[in-house]
């Protein structure tokens, strides 16, 4: 017995100052790391599947496609004819709000050659919000929620980019899922909680 307890204390002792060495350099070119950095980028909406509640679902029911795409449209024209603004034209940085200061960093950023859109790491809330309500509509949010070029995705009659309805869904979906108190638009809160992911399943 007293054997078995000299061993198990030499082995932990032994365990203990192989534990005390120098710490080891953390390796960046692994696939461990590869699937952290994935894990801190920006959260794509239209990735997953959303349980509405009863409550969320009927108001989903009310969502008029042909009201979404006229509004869509407009906000995405404005966006491809609006000129980039640069941080070193935006005026004496002393001045600026730390918002303003943002906008204008993010504004700087490069964006997409067809159709000017940020990335959506660089989709500031003065950004979404087109119309300055302080508050996202639906148009407004997919915006941000819908991927950076739509224009590859269907032509309409006329020849012109259109969205296809499955997007439309997907993007109204995930939006009245955020839509937590229930007003059809997202507050700051509510869109934070969209950017970040958050499952409210139960």
């Amino acid at each position: 017995m007293t054997k078995l307890k000299t061993t198990a204390l030499a082995s932990a002792l032994t365990l203990a100052i192989a534990g005390c060495g120098e710490a080891e350099e953390p390796v960046v070119d692994n696939d461990l790391a590869d699937e952290q950095v994935i894990d801190t980028a920006e959260y794509d909406p239209m990735t997953r599947d959303y349980l509405l509640s009863d409550d969320a679902a009927e108001r989903r029911a009310e969502f008029s496609e042909p009201d979404f795409r006229s509004e869509y449209r407009t906000y995405r024209d404005e966006i491809v004819s609006e000129q980039v603004r640069l941080v070193n034209e935006a005026g004496d940085d002393a001045d600026m709000s730390e918002t303003d200061r943002e906008e204008a960093e993010a504004a700087a950023q490069p964006r997409e050659a067809n159709t000017n859109m940020r990335a959506r790491e660089n989709m500031t809330w003065g950004y979404l919000d087109r119309n300055d309500d302080d508050q996202l509509s639906v148009a407004e949010y997919a915006i941000w929620a819908i991927p950076l070029n739509p224009q590859n995705e269907a032509l309409n009659d006329q020849g012109q980019p259109e969205l296809k309805a499955e997007t439309i869904n997907k993007a109204a979906d995930s939006f009245f899922y955020y839509d937590l108190d229930g007003d059809t638009y997202l507050d700051r809160r509510e869109f934070t909680a969209a950017r970040r992911g958050e499952n409210f399943d139960l």
